[in-house]
């Protein structure tokens, strides 16, 4: 009981919110975030007028915003959290602050955890802080609430992956710019790069009826194609990509779930490959 306190109540997180929030950067951070989503709500809604397809409020419009709006949210994931995890622990190294950290009552463990916490809770209070944004998109239709809820646990199952992949790479190299370097290169690479293989794999290297199924890895580790999954029309577009394998509506749509199940596991097994490059070296038995 006492150990799971430990991390509710992990003094690592508590700290770092506590300084973050006492600048002004965050607070601005936050108006400039929900400000551009604003602004380019206000963009499609004002296109969608000039063309004359739309008078009024319509689903269509609300469709189209609310599409654009929550692959923009994944864009801006993926550019901040990396950026904000990457030096948690390198950064401690630089300062000559690990050591001092770990000999601390604190477990390896609570650090880590804690580290993960601080980092990836001010892009959820940007997911928070965005939600009178869609509230206000919802009047339009076009979309349900229950797609929202999906694509919102999509987006925080995102930011924890991102945050535990830039948080290994912290852990990993001594300096605060090769982690970030590391983390933006592996993460973007992969983001751009899985759609290729995908359609590489599924719509030239093979024909449809020997469509191999182990090219669903990359629909399954990529947000963008869970939160297409989630999000339903018309960003559920992108997933007939893996059409030839996954030929119905519901198959292309548990993308997300699977997504998020896959998502979880690399959460963990990354934590626990932080935890045990940060773990001190013990001396050897008889010494």
């Amino acid at each position: 009981m006492n150990a799971w306190w430990g991390f509710v109540r992990n003094p690592v997180f508590l700290r770092e919110v506590r300084v973050r929030m006492r600048s002004w950067r965050s607070p601005g951070l936050i108006v400039l975030y929900v400000g551009l989503q604003g602004l380019v709500a206000v963009l499609i809604f004002a296109a969608s007028l000039q063309g004359g397809r739309f008078t009024g409020f319509a689903p269509q419009v609300g469709a189209a915003i609310y599409a654009t709006l929550a692959m923009l949210q994944l864009v801006l994931l993926v550019l901040a959290v990396p950026g904000l995890a990457a030096g948690a622990i390198a950064g401690e190294r630089e300062r000559q602050t690990l050591d001092l950290l770990l000999v601390t009552r604190l477990t390896v463990a609570q650090v880590v955890v804690g580290k993960l916490l601080a980092a990836t809770g001010f892009a959820l209070l940007l997911l928070i802080a965005s939600l009178p944004v869609f509230g206000l998109i919802f009047l339009f239709g076009g979309f349900s609430l229950y797609r929202l809820g999906l694509s919102a646990v999509v987006c925080v199952v995102t930011v924890f992956l991102l945050g535990s992949v830039a948080l290994y790479f912290s852990a990993l190299y001594r300096r605060t710019q090769t982690a970030v370097v590391a983390a933006y290169g592996v993460v973007i690479t992969w983001m751009l790069l899985s759609p290729l293989f995908g359609s590489l794999t599924y719509h030239v290297f093979f024909e449809p009826e020997n469509a191999p199924v182990w090219g669903l890895v990359f629909a399954y580790t990529n947000p963008a194609f869970g939160l297409a999954a989630a999000a339903g029309e018309p960003l559920a577009t992108m997933t007939r990509l893996y059409s030839p394998i996954l030929t119905t509506a519901a198959a292309r749509e548990a993308i997300w779930w699977k997504y998020c199940l896959i998502a979880a596991g690399l959460i963990v097994l990354l934590l626990w490959l932080t935890v045990r490059r940060l773990q001190p070296a013990r001396p050897a038995a008889g010494r």
